[in-house]
């Protein structure tokens, strides 16, 4: 016999607090009914399929998503390629030929913002209206709020874009990370004394946050390492005007080219800006890097 599932539905970019309370609902549903929980989004945001120049970025990658909801208890979860087919997928079609045989519902979680099919007319309303017959009950989580606004992967990103790091960190209950590889970069940082590991990010969807100097956690093969990052187009140095990731880490000299790292933002230290000396540039360096070795003991605290 198939067991029957307790299942959701969404983007869940980030996997925010608002999240958290859905899936913590969900998980407490299945270990009160012995269902097995559920939780299905996709690999890309719709956003790509949907629109033509999408202007959204997304805040991880779907490998960490997936990550994230399975330690948070979910069972299976499944990421759905979001293809012009199923965009176009209506909401009874997704519900009588995908939800329902696939993952026999005995219930169904939604959140403030929870749709599928086309149109996004598969709502919470729309599911009530098919629950009896369909044999499943719908319930209803409400969203969570901070400073008089709903807790979204939208609102996080504005956050991020502000330079409001510790806002956004404390909504998404963890560092807000950086993915990729480490490139070459033009080598200045070595010449001043602070060579840097540029991140190529592997999703280039991903959301870049506000420029500035930021005091930040390397994640490589080798362990974690404190560090600060420059996001910006160090114009000081540089005229290509791009913007570009770069992470002096603390006490650290091996070689780190090709290698795979994550970059956790924890504090904005201060904005980018144009010196008017390499000799003053580098002084603000040497300010930040007394800044991040006093937050360097506090989080090893």
């Amino acid at each position: 016999m198939i067991k029957q599932s307790v299942l959701t539905l969404g983007n869940f970019d980030g996997v925010h607090l608002g999240h958290r309370k859905l899936i913590s609902y969900l998980v407490g549903i299945a270990q009160n009914e012995n269902l097995q929980s559920v939780a299905i989004s996709y690999t890309d945001h719709p956003a790509f399929t949907l629109q033509t120049k999408p202007k959204l970025q997304v805040l991880c990658s779907a490998s960490r998503k997936k990550r994230e909801l399975h330690s948070l208890g979910v069972e299976q979860v499944e990421l759905l390629r979001f293809t012009p087919e199923l965009a176009n997928t209506s909401a009874e079609s997704f519900l009588r030929e995908y939800l329902i045989p696939v993952w026999h519902p005995k219930v169904i979680v939604m959140g403030y913002d929870s749709h599928f099919g086309h149109q996004r007319c598969g709502d919470y309303d729309f599911l009530l209206e098919h629950s009896v017959e369909l044999g499943y009950r719908v319930e209803y989580v409400e969203p969570l709020m901070h400073e008089a606004k709903v807790i979204s992967s939208s609102y996080i990103r504005e956050l991020l874009c502000a330079g409001r790091i510790g806002a956004a960190n404390e909504l998404l209950v963890k560092p807000y990370c950086l993915e990729g590889e480490i490139g070459h970069g033009i080598g200045k940082g070595t010449s001043f004394g602070f060579p840097t590991a540029n991140l190529n990010l592997s999703n280039p969807h991903q959301l870049i946050p506000k420029t500035g100097i930021y005091f930040s956690r390397a994640v490589l093969e080798s362990g974690r390492f404190f560090g600060l990052t420059n996001i910006g187009s160090s114009p000081t140095v540089k005229q290509t005007g791009i913007i570009e990731i770069e992470t002096y880490i603390l006490d650290f000299s091996a070689s780190l080219y090709g290698q795979s790292m994550e970059v956790e933002l924890l504090e904005y230290l201060r904005e980018e800006k144009m010196f008017g000396s390499i000799d003053m540039l580098i002084s603000a360096m040497q300010q930040d890097l007394k800044k991040a070795e006093a937050l360097t003991k506090v989080y090893l605290q």
